[in-house]
C-alpha cells in the first residue's frame, strides 16, 4: 500500500510539472548568443541565465574605430544562434552581413523604435532609455524561448533590473533638482552624448565644438564660476579644451561611456551599476560640492 501511495504521489508531482509548463523546452537553452556593446551584454546577463555569451568588441575597444575582419564575420555567422545589437550606426550593417551568411541566425534589435538626440551612448547612460532597451530585449527573449517557465524567470529578472534602473534615474533627478535650487546646476561638457543631462534639468554648456568656447566661457572658468568639464577621455581632448585646463584652471572629469569594459574593469568586478554609480558621484561633485 505504501509503495502505491508513493508511486501515485510521484505521478501527481510530475503531472503538475508538465501542466504548469515547468518542464517545457526552452528553445534558447544552449544557444550561442553574440552581442555588441557592453550595455547590451549586461542586459542579457541580467535577464537570461546563459554561459554562451560573447561580445564582438574586445575589452577596451574604441567601437567607432573597430572593424570586424572577414574571418571574424564568417566565424560569428557559423557559431551564432542569436545576435543582439543596437540597430543604430554600423551595427545594423553587421547584423545584415551575418544574416546574409546564415539565414538561421535570430536577430534582436535592442534599439528598435528608439531614437537619440545627442549620441548613441545616451541610450544607456540615461537609465530611463536603458530600461526601454531592456524591455525590448526582454520581450524578444520571451518570444524566442517559447517556455512559460523561462518567460516568467525573464520577467522576474526584468522587475529586479527595473528597480535598479529606476533608483539610478531617481538619484540623477534628485541631484539635478537640488543643484537647481542652489543655482549650481550648470555642467560643461566636451562630448556630445552627455547632452542628455539637459533632460534631467541640468543646464548643459556644450563645448565639444571649439567655436562654442567664447571669451565669456573662458572668463567663467577663470573666476571659478565654472570649474569642471565632462570628457570621454582625458588623454584625447581638443587643443581648446587643453587651453582651458592650462590657462583658465578647468578640471577634467572623465566619464566612462560604457561602450566596452577594459580587462582591469572586468577583473575588478565592475559592471553597469558600479560604473553608473561613479557617474552619479561625478554629477554630485560637479554640481553640489
Amino acid at each position: 500500500m505504501k509503495k502505491k501511495i508513493i508511486l501515485i504521489t510521484m505521478i501527481t508531482i510530475l503531472s503538475l510539472f508538465f501542466t504548469t509548463g515547468c518542464l517545457e523546452n526552452d528553445n534558447l537553452e544552449g544557444s550561442n548568443i553574440t552581442t555588441t556593446v557592453y550595455p547590451i551584454e549586461y542586459l542579457v546577463t541580467r535577464l537570461y541565465d546563459t554561459n554562451n555569451l560573447e561580445s564582438i568588441y574586445p575589452n577596451g575597444t574604441d567601437i567607432d574605430e573597430y572593424e570586424l575582419t572577414d574571418k571574424q564575420i564568417k566565424d560569428y555567422a557559423n557559431s551564432t544562434n542569436l545576435f543582439i545589437y543596437t540597430g543604430l550606426g554600423n551595427e545594423k550593417e553587421i547584423a545584415k552581413t551575418l544574416i546574409n551568411k546564415n539565414k538561421r541566425i535570430q536577430l534582436i534589435d535592442a534599439s528598435y523604435s528608439l531614437k537619440y538626440t545627442y549620441g548613441i551612448e545616451e541610450l544607456w547612460l540615461n537609465p530611463s532609455n536603458y530600461l526601454m532597451l531592456a524591455n525590448t530585449i526582454k520581450t524578444n527573449l520571451q518570444e524566442l524561448s517559447s517556455s512559460k517557465y523561462a518567460a516568467e524567470k525573464i520577467e522576474n529578472n526584468y522587475s529586479l533590473l527595473e528597480e535598479d534602473l529606476s533608483s539610478l534615474d531617481a538619484e540623477i533627478r534628485s541631484i539635478a533638482k537640488t543643484a537647481e535650487k542652489k543655482n549650481k546646476n550648470t555642467i560643461v561638457i566636451a562630448y556630445d552624448s552627455f547632452g542628455f543631462l539637459s533632460k534631467y534639468g541640468f543646464n548643459v554648456v556644450n563645448i565639444s565644438n571649439e567655436n562654442n568656447i567664447t571669451s565669456t566661457i573662458k572668463n567663467r572658468f577663470k573666476n571659478k564660476t565654472y570649474k569642471y568639464i565632462f570628457v570621454k577621455d582625458k588623454k584625447n581632448v581638443s587643443d581648446s579644451v587643453k587651453d582651458l585646463v592650462d590657462n583658465y584652471g578647468a578640471e577634467l572629469v572623465e566619464i566612462n561611456t560604457l561602450s566596452t569594459l577594459t580587462d582591469a574593469e572586468r577583473t575588478n568586478g565592475d559592471n553597469y551599476l558600479t560604473i553608473m554609480r561613479e557617474f552619479i558621484n561625478a554629477l554630485s561633485k560637479v554640481t553640489l560640492s
